[in-house]
């Protein structure tokens, strides 16, 4: 009743918006998550993968310094400490630019104190390692084995757990970030299917009603022209939609009772 009120430009214009708002609302939505999946990956470019990249490059170095001194303590060549004097005084040099870098970054408590324990390792790591380097130039290999043993081995893989422990920190960060990534592309996805079906539906129930309201009453109206063109003029018209089928409909009836009224004067 409602559709057959209405003008037949009216409801095609109604059906188009309908579905024209849904269209632009799927279109929105997908283009909300394109940018939210961006800004999302920049915001996870810019802090969380540096610093992944920085404590990495921090566990290499130190685990490389490691593994040196290992070398020097366990060698019989007294010479090794002097040769490595320069790498060594290198690595500890770009380990505190890394440091002062990754300290920069740090945001949450957890980072925080995870730092500040592996600051304290690290004095105890390289207090160690100045003690196996000076034993070794002395030319006292026992003594440096002893320090080796005893004071650098410990503070030195207490040392590297810590920084390691900071680097899966880093990585997880990151591996949280790329989860809420997908999650949110997950249900971005899901409703512009949504929307879709239900623009699809929407549309196939209103072309539907809308063909109907202007088919029906155009049926009726064609019957009528076919009764009176076959000479009958006793049609019954009944009720009139207010749109251009019903302006039909009443000039019909106009035209009905004018031909009655003229063979009524004919006989």
């Amino acid at each position: 009743m409602l559709l057959t009120n209405m003008r037949i430009g009216s409801r095609l214009a109604v059906g188009f918006a309908v579905i024209l708002i849904l269209a632009l609302a799927g279109t929105a939505t997908a283009l909300y998550t394109t940018h939210s999946s961006a800004a999302a990956t920049k915001q996870m470019m810019d802090k969380p993968l540096a610093k992944e990249r920085l404590v990495s490059d921090w566990y290499v170095l130190t685990y490389s310094a490691i593994a040196r001194t290992s070398l020097i303590a366990r060698s019989s060549d007294n010479t090794l400490s002097t040769v490595f004097a320069k790498p060594i005084a290198d690595s500890v040099a770009d380990t505190t630019v890394i440091l002062k870098k990754v300290e920069a970054l740090l945001d949450s408590p957890e980072e925080k104190e995870t730092l500040q324990a592996i600051l304290g390792l690290r004095k105890k790591y390289q207090d160690g390692k100045v003690a196996v380097m000076d034993a070794r130039k002395a030319g006292d290999g026992p003594a440096a084995e002893r320090q080796y043993d005893e004071v650098f081995a410990p503070a030195a893989a207490n040392y590297g757990a810590k920084v390691l422990s900071l680097l899966q920190l880093q990585r997880k960060a990151i591996d949280d970030t790329a989860h809420r990534i997908e999650a949110a592309n997950a249900r971005s996805t899901r409703l512009v299917i949504a929307l879709g079906l239900l623009t699809v539906a929407l549309g196939s129930v209103g072309a539907f009603l809308i063909t109907r309201s202007i088919t029906a009453p155009l049926g009726s109206a064609v019957s009528v022209a076919e009764t009176v063109a076959s000479g009958n003029l006793g049609n019954s018209f009944g009720n009139y939609p207010k749109d251009e089928v019903g302006d039909l409909m009443r000039a019909l009836h106009t035209m009905n009772d004018a031909l009655v009224s003229v063979v009524a004067q004919v006989q």
